[in-house]
């Protein structure tokens, strides 16, 4: 009994060894204790409970009742033993999301207009509330510039000014800025309140400046409406210094034309009024038929060429053969400067302005079927900042079925396969322009960056580095511009690529404005006779005039007397010299003529030299290099009076020959103040040197 009693013992105690909710209760074994360790009292075990009732035991994988929770082992660490294989990892976490886009050009509207009525009602705080709204609804839409926004706030740079608040003026001309970092006025309007302000200084205001120049420069509409003053200056200067140069010294030989039209066969025996009258009306036959500037001038070149000095048909020559080019000079002008109504000024404004819905909508829905490639394009990325992925991929599909070759619209494509969800369309998409687009460093490494952002969705690491460090090489500061590895929004985590101004300034090809000024500029300059031969008019007078020149020695046309001014006849009184006969008698030939006549021809030479340096002092007061053309100075003369027409030019149109939508406030005057000082800087040298040439 006692064998027995002492074997069922024995029992016990391996089933309670073997029983984990028995195994606490054991004694734990001793351990050893340092010198420097005080042993902690044994606790008392506490009383043993009585067993709960029996319970089905749990399925694998479930806690049992009452077990805390982290001693549940998780599945994969479950599987794990050595007959099991290694262990299982646990499935990675998928990246974060790119957020959609959330807000709306009515939202943004809505910002504007509460902050404009905040700051009406003097609430600082809801001022600065609205215009943060208003910032982050422009970032999150990807509109780069807001013209009419920016505008509204330089103008209330220059209020602020007009009031003395520099601080004001500093402040709304810092979110001018914001709104639209590509308008060279905001910039100008953020150097004069720099310069107003007391935490400003030059520096910042140069910075500034810089700032505006380097605006201007990005921007076409600037670059191109200073490229149409400058040409248009240009022109009319060379139009005022070419009939400048060819009618003024044909007008001063007037006198010795008529002197030889009276020796013609045909008028010998008339008086000298009749022929004379009959020359002026030959003279004024193309005005009469109303032929237009050009035959004038020509008319008069044929009738006072043999009377020139050699300087003075080189400079003749010139000018001809620029009022002969003009027109077609004026319809590459305008070809280099047409920007403001176009196509091309559309499609810019869509990609780096913004519409509102409605204009959008229209836009879209006036569509012609055969829309060019950059016009598709721009309203696809215009529909993509806003959230309309669908009508977004309608478009650029559109786009690439109108140019395959546009490797920036298949990277815009991938962008809106990667917002819907559809990786494998978007990988093939960055794939093929990364094939495709061999020197375009700027669309393949946009490429490369977003198909970097794919491959972190799809936790590819590696192949992500790899691409993105490709991109950085590729197209790193267009991509630090526009990318952003924090900013999980839409139109911000992906990159676009807009439409490249080589493809947008190509819309202008087709333009007809430049044959329109062409045509324009022949009616002005020719009258009735412009026709598609009235070049080889040109040329064919140009070698009448040379064939004249050739010819003056048989002709033998009068010369001007160097005391009197008479002409020097060889038919009339037999001077062959550069004295006219009554001179050769007086000054030449001493004792021929009475002291009383002497004296009266000695009083005519003073006159005439004192008429001929006070007509050349007017001509030079009155226009500039117009006196040195009439005083022997032709070269010096077309130049002055070229230069100071230019001048007067852009101070007479200071606004522009196309004025801009939002006339600046800080440029415009800046811009009339030094054309102003330079012409009449350049006007007071072409008097000087007149004055100076004519002093004696």
């Amino acid at each position: 009994m006692a064998r027995g009693t002492t074997a069922l013992t024995a029992l016990a105690v391996l089933l309670a060894l073997a029983i984990p909710g028995l195994a606490g209760g054991q004694v734990p074994p001793p351990r050893l204790v340092e010198d420097d360790e005080e042993q902690e009292p044994a606790k008392p075990a506490a009383p043993p409970t009585p067993p709960p009732a029996a319970e089905p035991a749990p399925p694998p994988g479930v806690p049992a009742p009452g077990a805390p929770a982290a001693s549940v082992p998780p599945p994969a660490a479950a599987a794990k033993g050595p007959l099991l294989g290694p262990p299982v990892l646990p499935a990675p976490e998928p990246a974060r999301r790119v957020v959609p886009v959330q807000t709306s050009w009515a939202k943004l509207m809505g910002s504007w207009a509460e902050r404009r009525r905040a700051l009406r009602e003097g609430d600082p705080a809801g001022a600065e509330a609205a215009q943060k709204a208003l910032l982050a609804a422009q970032q999150e839409l990807g509109i780069e510039n807001l013209f009419p926004l920016a505008a509204a706030e330089v103008r209330a740079v220059s209020r602020a000014l007009a009031s003395n608040l520099p601080a004001e003026a500093l402040s709304r001309a810092e979110v001018a800025v914001t709104l639209a970092p590509d308008w060279p006025e905001s910039h100008l309007a953020r150097a004069r309140a720099l310069l107003a302000s007391s935490g400003g200084g030059v520096g910042a205001a140069l910075g500034a400046v810089a700032d505006a120049v380097a605006a201007a420069w990005r921007d076409p509409q600037s670059i191109r409406a200073l490229r149409a003053d400058l040409f248009a200056a240009l022109l009319a200067a060379v139009a005022v210094a070419a009939l400048f140069a060819t009618l003024l010294p044909a007008a001063v030989r007037l006198p010795l034309f008529l002197h030889d039209f009276h020796h013609l066969p045909l008028v010998r025996g008339t008086a000298s009024v009749q022929a004379a009258f009959l020359a002026l009306v030959l003279l004024a036959t193309p005005l009469a038929l109303g032929l237009g500037p050009l035959a004038v001038v020509c008319t008069f070149l044929l009738f006072a060429w043999l009377y020139l000095s050699l300087r003075e048909r080189l400079v003749a020559t010139a000018a001809l053969l620029c009022l002969f080019a003009l027109p077609l000079a004026a319809a590459r002008a305008t070809a280099w400067s047409i920007w403001t109504g176009t196509l091309a000024d559309r499609v810019q404004q869509i990609e780096h302005g913004a519409l509102s819905d409605e204009e959008a909508a229209a836009a879209v829905k006036e569509l012609p079927p055969d829309a060019p490639a950059p016009l598709l394009a721009a309203l696809g990325r215009h529909m993509r900042r806003r959230g309309d992925l669908d009508e977004a991929l309608k478009l650029y599909r559109a786009a690439a079925a109108a140019d395959p070759h546009a490797p920036e619209v298949q990277v815009d494509i991938g962008n809106v396969l990667f917002l819907k969800d559809d990786l494998d369309g978007a990988r093939a998409s960055y794939l093929a322009v990364l094939d495709r687009a061999e020197g375009d460093l700027v669309t393949r490494g946009t490429a490369a960056y977003d198909l970097s952002k794919l491959f972190v969705r799809t936790a590819e690491m590696e192949k992500s580095s790899a691409a993105r460090a490709n991109a950085e090489q590729m197209a790193g500061a267009f991509l630090a511009r526009h990318g952003s590895d924090e900013d999980f929004s839409a139109n911000r985590y992906l990159v676009d690529v807009p439409v490249p101004h080589a493809k947008v300034a190509a819309l202008l090809d087709g333009d007809p404005a430049p044959g329109e000024i062409r045509r324009s500029a022949e009616a002005v300059l020719l009258g009735p006779a412009a026709g598609p031969r009235w070049r080889w008019v040109a040329g064919a007078m140009l070698a009448l005039l040379w064939g004249l020149a050739l010819a003056s020695r048989r002709l033998d046309p009068v010369r001007p007397c160097f005391r009197c001014g008479r002409p020097v006849c060889r038919r009339c009184d037999g001077a062959t010299g550069r004295s006219c006969g009554q001179c050769v008698n007086v000054f030449e030939k001493r004792g021929l003529v009475e002291p009383r006549d002497q004296a009266r021809k000695e009083r005519q030479v003073r006159r005439h030299t004192a008429l001929a340096r006070g007509a050349a002092r007017v001509l030079a007061v009155v226009g500039g290099g117009c006196g040195h053309l009439v005083c022997g100075a032709p070269v010096r003369g077309a130049l002055f009076s070229g230069g100071i027409a230019f001048f007067a030019f852009l101070a007479a149109f200071w606004s522009g020959v196309a004025p801009p939508v939002y006339p600046s406030a800080f440029a415009l005057p800046v811009r009339l103040l030094l054309a102003a000082s330079i012409g009449l800087a350049l006007w007071a040298w072409a008097i000087r040197d007149l004055f100076r040439r004519t002093g004696g």
